[in-house]
Formats: C-alpha cells, sequence, structure tokens
C-alpha cells in the first residue's frame, strides 16, 4: 500500500512539474511572433516555397546563410524565366533576363517573401490583435498558428503558420474580412544547417552589378497634395515625382508595417468620371477617380472601401 501511494505521489509531482515547465516556456501569441521574425534572420536554412494569389501561382527557393556577421541570401524562381535576387549583407542585387542587372541597398530581400518577416510587432499590436488558433502541419512539420487581425474595418487579416521546433514561418495566408484567400505564401521543403556554406562562396564569386543611386534621395519634394484620411498607423514612408510620356506624377507610399499602399497624383488626362475606376488584383485593389481636375489612383493592399475613402478624401492646396 505505501509503495503504491508513493507511486502515486511521485506520478503527481512529475506531472504537476512537467505542466509548471510547459507553462513556463509557453510563448504569447505576439512573442511567437517575435522568434519568428529573429529565428528568420539569424538561422541557416533553405526552403522552397508556393506564393499563391486567385489568378497565379509561382514557386521559388530561398536561402539565407549568416557568416562572419553578414547575411548572405539567395532567391531564384524554380518555373518559367529564370530570376535571381541575391543578398550580400546589405547589397540586394538582381538578375533577370532581357533586363540590366542592377545593385541596391537594403537590409534584406523583401520580394515575394511575406512582409510578417519585417515586421515590428510592438507597433502593429496598436492595430492587430495576436490571436493563437491552435496547432496545424506544414510541410511535415508542426506549427502554430497565429491569426493577426485588425482592429478596425480599413485593413486586411493574416493568419501565420509557425514551425514549432524552430520558429520559422512556414505559411502566411492573407485573408479579406470574409476569409476570402488573397495571397499565400506556402514552404513545401525545408533544410535547416551549416551545410549551406557553399552559398558564401557563389555569392562572393558573382560580379556584383552597378548599384543605383538615387539622384533624389537628399531632396525631399513638396506636394500641393496630402490625404486627409488615413486609417490609423498608416504613414508616409517615400513620396516622389516621376515623368511618364512628358507627363508628371506625383507618388507617396504609405505602410502600417504590414500592409502598404501608394497614391499618385496627375493632371485628369480624361473623363473618366462615368467609367468603372475598381480594379482587384490578388491583394491589390487599385482605385482612380477625378479630384478637382486632377487624376487620383490609388494602388495597395487595402480593401476597396478603405481605398475609395483615402482617395475621395485627398486634400489639394490650390
Amino acid at each position: 500500500m505505501l509503495k503504491t501511494f508513493l507511486k502515486n505521489t511521485a506520478l503527481f509531482l512529475l506531472l504537476i512539474c512537467s505542466f509548471s515547465s510547459l507553462a513556463e516556456e509557453t510563448l504569447s501569441p505576439k512573442q511567437l511572433l517575435q522568434e519568428m521574425k529573429k529565428a528568420s534572420d539569424q538561422l541557416n536554412y533553405e526552403f522552397s516555397f508556393i506564393q499563391t494569389t486567385p489568378s497565379n501561382m509561382d514557386s521559388l527557393r530561398y536561402r539565407h546563410f549568416k557568416a562572419d556577421g553578414k547575411t548572405y541570401a539567395q532567391l531564384v524562381t524554380l518555373d518559367g524565366a529564370q530570376q535571381e535576387i541575391v543578398q550580400r549583407d546589405n547589397l540586394i542585387s538582381y538578375f533577370q533576363a532581357n533586363y540590366q542587372p542592377f545593385t541596391i541597398n537594403g537590409e534584406g530581400i523583401i520580394d515575394n517573401l511575406p512582409p510578417l518577416l519585417q515586421s515590428n510587432f510592438n507597433a502593429l499590436e496598436k492595430y492587430y490583435d495576436f490571436v493563437y488558433i491552435g496547432r496545424n502541419r506544414v510541410a511535415d512539420r508542426v506549427v502554430q498558428t497565429i491569426r493577426i487581425l485588425p482592429k478596425d474595418d480599413f485593413r486586411y487579416q493574416y493568419l501565420a503558420f509557425i514551425d514549432e521546433e524552430n520558429h520559422l514561418l512556414l505559411r502566411s495566408d492573407m485573408l479579406d474580412s470574409d476569409g476570402n484567400l488573397l495571397d499565400q505564401f506556402r514552404v513545401v521543403n525545408l533544410y535547416i544547417g551549416d551545410g549551406l556554406s557553399g552559398l558564401v562562396e557563389y555569392l562572393n564569386h558573382v560580379t556584383v552589378p552597378p548599384l543605383l543611386l538615387d539622384k533624389k534621395a537628399n531632396k525631399t519634394p513638396s506636394f500641393s497634395w496630402q490625404p486627409g484620411w488615413l486609417p490609423k498607423g498608416f504613414k508616409l514612408v517615400n513620396r516622389s515625382i516621376e515623368t511618364d510620356s512628358g507627363e508628371k506624377i506625383e507618388s507617396q507610399l504609405y505602410s502600417d508595417g504590414l500592409f502598404s499602399f501608394t497614391l499618385y497624383v496627375s493632371a485628369k488626362i480624361a473623363d473618366t468620371d462615368k467609367q468603372d475606376n475598381t480594379w482587384r488584383q490578388g491583394a491589390y485593389t487599385i482605385y482612380s477617380e477625378s479630384v478637382d481636375n486632377k487624376e487620383v489612383t490609388i494602388i495597395g493592399q487595402v480593401p476597396i472601401s478603405t481605398a475609395k475613402r483615402i482617395v475621395q478624401d485627398i486634400k489639394l492646396r490650390k
């Protein structure tokens, strides 16, 4: 009897300790997202992934390696015309058929990769709720699922599927308010380890294309217009003036750290008041409207209702 009692007591204490340890190790949704960002930056890994929109599907491969305090990375297409983007620390080089290769300064490759990987979740929690959904399975690995839900009706939402063991992002779904899929990033094959050291040697032997320098980088253009309303959290990132067929086009890029859009203002070139000036292409909304004899267009990852309100509230100084 005594032996049975001691055995049951020991088992009970073992279970209590196990649950206590588990509770201490359990991460909050925000902490899990932060670990995801840290893992994507610090680990050495390679994955093949599929990027899907309602009208298109692309397959790509991404490699990431840290050596001597520097970051090396490579993104290549696996179908169709070959395209390659390589990172050598703060230099990002683009190679594409029928185009002159070029290099820009940057902190990392962002093309075709989810913006979640560069997001500041401390800032985002002012405008989004992070909700734990449960466990799932992606690329034959167990993942923790987090829903990133906006606190208003002016933007989209995300589902993040994070590897339970190494915290890498293995899938992300961009959804509208009705749960319709707008864009999906999904890893199908994953490797983690130091077997990618050859990537460093390869990238160090690739000729670096010319570095593009923005001659207007230190000049901030002054515009006679500004948005009268924006969803909370969206801030001006960049503004520029371009010329198309002799026509001046002013643009301003805004982002909340997860989604972004660009406003374009030019002289009105046609009577488009009676035309349908709303388009939707995957996650991107395009809306155009004439405002005080100017053509105002928005292109970005926002719902149509949000795009219309932003454009209609543009303030033009006369």
